[in-house]
């Protein structure tokens, strides 16, 4: 077998332009999103899921689909549902944030 990244799917990932703008910027070279479960209780009892960013590799990417793209190593858990397209792309007015668009939290 040849040299293949084990961890790598083949699943497409654009980059918008305010993005690439601050993976520059800020030099950010890993980038993981995480499902982040939370158990939550008063007046009703169930668990939130949010989509989580660090700028950071994983300590074990097993569990991850990982993209290369602008030079900047993606990281996102396979507990995330993928529902497009793949775009990383920002949100926020005044402190921008890199934001994963095409995924959704699992129901």
């Amino acid at each position: 077998m040849g040299s293949k990244n084990k961890y790598k799917e083949f699943i497409n990932m654009n980059v918008s332009k305010s993005a690439n703008k601050i993976i520059r910027e800020q030099n950010i070279e890993d980038v993981t999103f995480n499902l982040l479960e939370q158990e939550v209780a008063g007046c009703c009892i169930g668990i939130v899921k949010e989509i989580n960013l660090v700028y950071e590799a994983p300590a074990d990417a097993s569990n991850y689909r990982y993209f290369k793209a602008e030079g900047c190593h993606i990281f996102i858990s396979r507990k995330i549902k993928i529902i497009g397209p793949l775009t990383l792309t920002t949100e926020g007015l005044w402190k921008k944030r890199l934001f994963l668009s095409g995924a959704i939290v699992p129901i």
